[in-house]
């Protein structure tokens, strides 16, 4: 019996996710969305509207096929202190395997962190979703692991600026970007 209330279990939560993927039309076709444990269907589906919202105004195609996979706010330092990675920053991504990670609080009011988060950043979340997914792609569409070229990348992509990558950008293997505050 537990393994048939597994098996419809992760079949609901299947459809879920395929019919979040079905939805997507014209430049977001080729990006998958996750939200990662913890999440009821609502709030990811309301989530992942929010960031296809985010996304929608830039040129997400370039990318090819991505992954872009939400996770709860609860999780978040952890999973990113484990890595090495700054605490303070909202996403991350790893150019390699395709993926980029995006906190909960980007998306909706998390109490104490979306606090630290206007704290170090001095921003609504409107502005720091659309800071980080426009530093993210910065990384993500030239290649590159350089900041200085993700903020000026970013900036471009805000402004409605078509981006041009650097020269020699860094083509490592195992690329882990950082948005910083500034």
């Amino acid at each position: 019996m537990t393994a048939r209330l597994f098996c419809l279990a992760f079949f609901s939560v299947a459809c879920m996710f395929g019919a979040i993927q079905d939805a997507a039309t014209g430049p977001l076709d080729n990006q998958r969305f996750i939200c990662n444990t913890g999440y009821s269907v609502k709030d990811c589906v309301e989530e992942i509207a929010l960031l296809k919202a985010a996304l929608a105004a830039y040129p997400v195609e370039r990318l090819g096929a991505w992954t872009w996979v939400l996770v709860k706010s609860a999780d978040w330092k952890e999973i990113l202190r484990s890595r090495g990675l700054n605490a303070d920053s909202p996403a991350f991504s790893f150019p390699e395997r395709r993926q980029t990670f995006l906190e909960e609080a980007l998306f909706v009011p998390v109490p104490q962190r979306s606090r630290e988060l206007l704290l170090i950043w001095n921003l609504p979340r409107p502005e720091l979703l659309n800071l980080a997914v426009t530093h993210e792609l910065g990384h993500c569409l030239c290649n590159d692991g350089s900041e200085a070229n993700a903020n000026l990348i970013g900036g471009d992509l805000r402004k409605g600026r078509s981006p041009e990558c650097k020269a020699g950008a860094r083509k490592e293997p195992r690329l882990e970007a950082r948005l910083r505050p500034s």
